[in-house]
C-alpha cells in the first residue's frame, strides 16, 4: 500500500466515524430534543386556545344565565303542561277557538342530565287574520321557545285555514339548573299586544287571498289611433291614464268582497267595495267565475270587477289596469248581478285623476 492509498483510506476512515457519530448523536439527543420542541410548541397552541376558552366564560355564563330565566322549569312533565296551558292561552287570544284543536306531545334532543327538549303539535282551523294573530303572539312569548314545521292550508268550502306547527321549548334538568335562576321571566302579554303598531304591519297579509291560483300580470294594451269618423259612435266610458292603477286583489271575507287597487306611481294599495266609485263608473260586483281573458281566449281568469258606467257594464280582470276594462256582452254577465237604477253621475274614481281615500 503506498502512501496515496493509506491516506485515502484515513481519510474514508475518518469520515464513517464521523458519521456513525453524527447518528449516534442524533439519536441521542437531537431527535429527542426536536419532539421535546414540537410537544412544547402543541402545549403553547393548548394553552392559548384554553386561554382563549377562559375568556369567553363570562360571556357563556351571562347567556346561560339568559336562557335559564327564560325556561319554563327544571320538571319536563311540569314543563309540559305549563307549554300547553301557554299555547292555548295564545289561540284564545288570537282568537281562534280551541273547539277545533288538537295538540300532541312531542318529545325532542336530549343530553343527558343538561337538557332536555318538550312541546305540542299543534293543529287549529280559522279566519286567516286570527292565524297571523297567533304567530305574532309566538314571536312576542318571552318564554324560551321554537315554532317548527309550520304548514298553512286552505279549509275546502270556507273562508278558514288550517295551521300545524311543532311549538318546543328546552328543559334544564335541575343538575345543570344549579346555582341558577329559573323562569324569571313574566307571561306579559294580552290583548293589548294585537293593538300595537308592529302588529298592524301584517294587517296586508291577512286582507290577501293567498290561495287563489296566481295570476301574471299583464302589460297594458298599445294605443290604437282612433278610426276615422264615418257615423256617430255608441258611448265610450271616460278616457283613463294607462299603467298607472292596476287591480292586485279580489279577497271575498265573510261573504263580502273586497277590491284592492294599487297606484304604480306612489305604491299605495287602497281597498274599495261595492258601491264605490271607481274606474269612471260604480263598482257593481266581483264576478269568480272561470272566463277567457279578452285578448287571450286560450287563458282563464279567475275573477274581475264589475263596473257600471251609465247604463253598461264593464269588466277589469285581475292582475290587469283600469285602462283594460272592457265592455260585457249580455251572454258575459253576472247571473247575479245586482239590476239597480243607472247612476245620474258617478263621481270620478282614482283612474279619473282624483285622489283614492283608504277604506277601513
Amino acid at each position: 500500500m503506498n502512501t496515496r492509498e493509506k491516506i485515502l483510506a484515513a481519510v474514508t476512515g475518518i469520515a464513517a466515524v464521523l458519521f456513525i457519530t453524527y447518528l449516534a448523536v442524533d439519536r441521542v439527543f437531537l431527535m429527542p430534543a426536536a419532539q421535546r420542541f414540537n410537544r412544547a410548541s402543541d402545549l403553547i397552541e393548548e394553552i392559548e386556545r384554553a386561554r382563549a376558552e377562559k375568556d369567553k366564560e363570562k360571556v357563556y355564563q351571562a347567556r346561560l344565565k339568559e336562557l335559564a330565566g327564560r325556561a319554563y322549569g327544571t320538571d319536563p312533565l311540569r314543563v309540559s303542561e305549563q307549554v300547553r296551558s301557554r299555547i292555548t292561552e295564545l289561540l284564545g287570544m288570537s282568537g281562534l277557538s280551541t273547539e277545533r284543536l288538537t295538540l300532541k306531545p312531542v318529545v325532542g334532543a336530549q343530553v343527558q342530565g343538561i337538557y332536555k327538549e318538550v312541546g305540542w303539535l299543534v293543529q287549529v282551523r280559522g279566519q286567516l287574520e286570527q292565524v297571523v294573530n297567533f304567530l305574532y303572539l309566538v314571536t312576542r312569548e318571552p318564554h324560551l321557545h321554537r315554532l317548527d314545521n309550520l304548514v298553512l292550508s286552505p279549509v275546502r268550502g270556507s273562508s278558514e285555514v288550517e295551521v300545524q306547527a311543532k311549538y318546543g321549548t328546552l328543559v334544564l334538568l335541575a343538575q345543570a339548573a344549579e346555582n341558577l335562576e329559573v323562569n324569571t321571566v313574566g307571561a306579559d302579554l294580552d290583548h293589548k299586544a294585537l293593538e300595537t303598531p308592529d302588529r298592524d304591519q301584517y294587517d296586508l297579509i291577512a286582507s290577501r287571498a293567498l290561495f287563489r291560483p296566481y295570476m301574471p300580470a299583464k302589460k297594458p294594451e298599445p294605443t290604437r289611433p282612433p278610426p276615422t269618423p264615418s257615423a256617430p259612435s255608441p258611448p265610450r266610458p271616460p278616457e283613463v291614464p294607462t299603467g298607472r292603477y292596476r287591480v292586485v286583489g279580489l279577497a271575498t271575507f265573510a261573504d263580502q268582497p273586497d277590491i284592492y287597487i294599487r297606484d304604480s306611481s306612489s305604491g299605495n294599495v287602497v281597498r274599495y267595495k261595492p258601491g264605490d266609485s271607481l274606474g269612471g263608473g260604480t263598482i257593481v260586483i266581483v264576478d269568480y267565475r272561470p272566463m277567457p281573458m279578452p285578448d287571450k281566449p286560450e287563458i282563464l281568469s279567475g275573477s274581475r270587477v264589475v263596473l257600471r258606467v251609465g247604463s253598461e257594464y264593464y269588466a277589469v280582470e285581475l292582475g290587469t289596469y283600469l285602462a283594460q276594462k272592457y265592455k260585457l256582452r249580455d251572454d258575459q254577465l253576472p247571473p247575479d248581478l245586482p239590476r239597480a237604477a243607472d247612476p245620474d253621475g258617478a263621481p270620478p274614481g282614482p283612474d279619473a285623476g282624483g285622489q283614492a281615500e283608504a277604506r277601513d
